[in-house]
């Protein structure tokens, strides 16, 4: 066996996974790239202007202007599947874009396909030592050529290039054999069923802030508690570590040590009075009430802050 797979990376349009306004496939055969495609593409619903946020218009370009006139989804997928075949894929936060799939797919009517996958993000962790493990971070490590991030094409070459520098790394002919000797098992999906690419052990605990951070920055000294999932991808662990980085205090659950709640999948427009509440927002609030100095921040407003 070789190193042959199929890496992907979509853009959304918004907060939504199952709105992809643009993809970028890379097919790797023996460890070399060989071939590259790049779409743009209209969401798989009745999509328009209002339907691209301004957060992800800021992150990747892309606007209904620019995929107007493009194919639907559904129409890209079906020609990129036969070249996919029997391949693995491939991401940099595969929990994401393998989201982006089913929901896009669910949206379309048509079935999943059945695929394995793997993920970067999570291979980079068993065998980096990084402070993020976000693309610049671990391509910066690696040595390899960030290009034009949030292009979905570039992204897929460099999540390419990471895996396959993280085979050389280690000495592996294959993908089988790097994630056995990381202990990490290959994603699945099928129709009706899918399981993500995990770690078999999970590390334990959250990451401690850094000795060194700068007391400057807002998170220092911080006890922060995510909710919800956080836009674009972002998992919790990506975001705990970053916190971490800057000398915040990562935690699970709001107490009376909390000083800010990151609301991931709120609308910052629901930030109101007389808006619905969660468990740990109605906590918060209530933390609040009694005087504790603790802040309430919708995902798309904490985004920025984690750069």
């Amino acid at each position: 066996m070789t190193i042959d797979f199929v890496a992907v990376d979509f853009e959304t349009a918004n907060s939504f996974r199952g709105s992809p306004c643009s993809i970028g496939l890379v097919v790797v055969r023996d460890g070399k790239i060989v071939e590259e495609y790049g779409f743009l593409m209209r969401p798989p619903f009745a999509a328009g202007p209002d339907d691209f946020d301004e957060f992800n218009i800021g992150l990747h370009g892309i606007d209904w202007e620019k995929v107007k006139n493009e194919p639907e989804f559904i129409e890209v997928w079906n020609k990129l599947l036969p070249i996919i075949g029997d391949l693995p894929l491939v991401a940099h936060y595969a929990a994401f874009d393998i989201g982006v799939l089913r929901d896009s797919l669910d949206q379309s009517g048509e079935s999943w396909p059945t695929l394995s996958y793997a993920c970067t993000v999570v291979a980079s962790r068993r065998l980096l030592k990084l402070p993020s493990y976000s693309l610049p971070y671990v391509a910066a490590e690696l040595e390899i050529d960030l290009g034009n991030h949030h292009d979905a094409l570039s992204d897929a070459r460099v999540a390419a290039q990471i895996m396959i520098a993280l085979c050389q790394r280690t000495s592996k002919e294959n993908l089988n054999s790097l994630l056995d000797s990381l202990d990490i098992r290959w994603g699945m999906i099928s129709e009706g069923n899918w399981r993500g690419s995990t770690a078999k052990e999970l590390r334990i605990g959250l990451p401690a802030p850094r000795s060194d951070a700068s007391s400057d920055h807002f998170l220092f000294g911080k006890h922060v508690v995510l909710t919800g999932a956080l836009p674009s991808g972002i998992i919790r662990r990506e975001a705990q570590e970053r916190i971490a980085y800057f000398g915040g205090i990562p935690q699970e659950n709001v107490t009376k040590e909390t000083s800010l709640l990151v609301i991931g999948d709120l609308d910052p427009r629901m930030l109101a009075p007389g808006a619905s509440m969660s468990s740990k927002m109605k906590k918060a609030i209530k933390l609040q009430s009694e005087g504790q100095d603790i802040e309430l921040i919708s995902g798309v407003d904490f985004l920025p802050i984690l750069e």
